[in-house]
């Protein structure tokens, strides 16, 4: 009787293992390579705004946002499902919808603002859907661009944009790349 109860409990042991480092895999393909790529085009695009002026400037903001959409769509496949992906795309679709009116609800006092409201508001619907899915560390690192953005707003040492295109979205590349390196050692 004895044996078969620690037998069980090994078993059980195993299973909560496999568990957790099929969740750590999981969220490390979920996230690690959208992470990456807003990451980079929070960077990227932020500080093009900052810094480059016309027909350089818009063609570098598109280009960081067709690398971060590549990056958030594509390793999709591979990515364990959990069911929720679907509820999760509309959540994402209401944010982007919902965005303009609550730009023209809050008015921003100059494009400098207007597109720090833009990162605060998407840093903080990362921030709900990384509680909502028990990711400690996303949520960490996304409600720090929330704080970022309101932060770079009203100081006046660094260009604004540029203070928080490097802070956020560096932090956001910086979990994603450790994520996929964690994932790919679990796979």
């Amino acid at each position: 009787m004895s044996y078969e109860l620690d037998r069980a409990e090994a078993s059980l042991r195993e299973i909560g293992a496999l568990a957790d480092r099929t969740r750590r895999a999981s969220r490390s393909m979920a996230t690690g390579f959208p992470l990456i790529g807003w990451g980079a085009a929070w960077t990227a695009g932020y500080a093009a705004l900052d810094l480059l002026d016309g027909v350089v400037r818009i063609a570098v903001v598109v280009l960081a946002w067709v690398f971060a959409m590549l990056m958030s769509w594509m390793p999709l496949r591979a990515v364990i499902r959990t069911g929720v992906e679907s509820r999760m795309r509309w959540a994402w679709m209401a944010v982007m919808v919902a965005s303009p009116f609550l730009v023209a609800a809050g008015q921003p006092a100059s494009m400098v603002h207007l597109a720090l409201l833009l990162g605060a508001l998407w840093g903080m619907a990362m921030c709900l859907y990384a509680i909502t899915a028990h990711d400690t560390v996303f949520a960490v690192v996304a409600m720090f661009g929330v704080v970022v953005a309101g932060i770079a707003g009203i100081q006046e040492a660094v260009p604004a944009l540029l203070l928080f295109g490097l802070a956020s979205g560096l932090t956001m590349l910086a979990l994603g790349i450790y994520r996929v390196i964690v994932g790919l050692r679990h796979v």
